[in-house]
């Protein structure tokens, strides 16, 4: 797995192994995977049965270009291999007009033949951006939580987004999949109140701000009915996963 190391990756290793997997998780000091054969080396010393590719370059990153031809060099490799891809997207893909989502866009396109994974607002232990790690720390140190009155998400845990990798790698399924869930759709607003009280802050932290100008994102309606079928479903509610990132010492 690359980006075995990172936030997410971290999950799914863990999922994948508590299914009985041997995942091998691959991080930076094993190679810099925008050198054209690097990946290729690192396949002829595991020699794996599939490779889930979830390394990326971040948003805000300068090199955030490289996403696409390092997930090129990737499939080129495993497809050299024989070797089955597991391609690691954003549900961001669909709607936003970011650099972000474009570079996840131009990696789906690379990524040609592969199964691809579009996940939707993961959090959990091991994240340190994002709308819920941001809440949590700002919560715990007493300071201002600022929020877009309206603005909703549907967060899903990462260890469960890690075991919903599981039934894909399983299953040997193909095409494109969201993972994410759309049955506890929260406002930002709600979601900072229950930080605050899984910190013991007070919610006079909280400072409900106009978003900026134009339409608010909407939550779109992704489709995890496939996942559902193949008997996935998200077990942490976002009290409990919440509770765990803050509490987890990663």
């Amino acid at each position: 797995m690359t980006g075995g190391r990172g936030f997410l990756g971290g999950h799914v290793c863990e999922a994948l192994r508590a299914a009985g997997h041997d995942a091998v998780a691959l991080g930076r000091a094993d190679g810099d995977l925008a050198v054209p054969g690097v990946f290729d080396d690192l396949l002829d010393a595991h020699r794996p049965d599939a490779v889930v590719h979830l390394a990326a370059v971040m948003p805000g990153d300068e090199r955030l270009a490289q996403n696409a031809p390092i997930t090129q060099l990737v499939a080129r490799a495993c497809a050299e291999q024989g070797i089955r891809l597991l391609h690691g997207s954003s549900s961001s893909v669909y709607d936003d007009a970011t650099p972000y989502a474009d570079s996840k866009r131009d990696s789906e396109e690379a990524a040609a033949g592969a199964t691809i994974m579009r996940f939707a607002f993961p959090y959990g232990p091991g994240q340190r951006r994002g709308a819920i790690p941001t809440m949590l720390q700002q919560a715990r140190a007493g300071e201002a939580i600022v929020v877009y009155r309206g603005w909703k998400r549907s967060f899903c845990y990462a260890g469960d987004m890690g075991r919903a990798v599981v039934v894909l790698v399983d299953s040997g399924a193909e095409g494109t999949w969201d993972i994410g869930r759309d049955d506890d759709a929260r406002t930002l607003h709600d979601v900072a109140r229950l930080a605050c009280r899984l910190a013991g802050a007070p919610e006079t932290l909280i400072d409900v701000v106009e978003p900026p100008p134009g339409p608010a994102p909407e939550l779109r309606k992704l489709d995890f009915g496939r996942l559902h079928a193949l008997g996935w479903r998200p077990e942490v509610d976002l009290e409990d996963g919440m509770r765990r990132t803050l509490e987890s010492p990663r």
